[in-house]
């Protein structure tokens, strides 16, 4: 019998839900428009983008000074 680790199922189903309802309500929700839920996915989608872009790079640059 195996454990499963708790720390990704508490990250993707409790500390997400917000943004899983919040873009359910966009797409769902009425008025319906199909601009809005576009925005709103695509300014999601461009933080992430640059949050892991900018985690990147920060890890290069500490690899280069403290590994190097």
């Amino acid at each position: 019998m195996t454990a499963t680790p708790i720390g990704p199922v508490l990250i993707f189903a409790v500390v997400l839900s917000p943004v899983y309802l919040m873009l359910a309500g966009w797409v769902f929700g009425r008025p319906r428009e199909l601009r809005l839920p576009l925005i709103g996915i695509g300014l999601l989608a461009a933080f992430t983008a640059l949050a892991w872009g900018g985690m990147a790079l920060l890890g290069l640059i500490i690899d280069v000074v403290f590994v190097t």
